[in-house]
């Protein structure tokens, strides 16, 4: 059993798997990250009256709604650096 574990873990590492994971694991934190801006950006007073100048409609927003959206962009943020420091913690790892 244990050279079947030392077999595979060979393979992946000499396929340059774990290279390829981390970067994976970089681009999804960075587009979480970004996510987590926008929806947070989406909630200020100012873009949402610049958007209704230019949609040209009253767009009436409650207090919960916007504390909704903060939460949401904090978790999108929060998984994003999650995902980051497990990719730092892979290449901490693998050098």
């Amino acid at each position: 059993m244990d050279l079947v574990v030392a077999g595979v873990s060979t393979v992946v590492f000499a396929t340059g798997f774990v290279a390829a994971f981390g970067l994976v694991l970089l681009l999804e934190s960075a587009a979480l990250m970004l996510i987590g801006g926008a929806l947070s950006f989406s909630g200020q007073p100012g873009v949402r009256k610049l958007t209704q100048l230019l949609a040209g409609t009253k767009i009436e927003v409650a207090k919960s709604d916007i504390e909704s959206l903060d939460a949401k962009a904090a978790a999108f943020a929060l998984v994003g650096v999650l995902l980051f420091l497990e990719s730092l913690a892979l290449a901490a790892a693998t050098a």
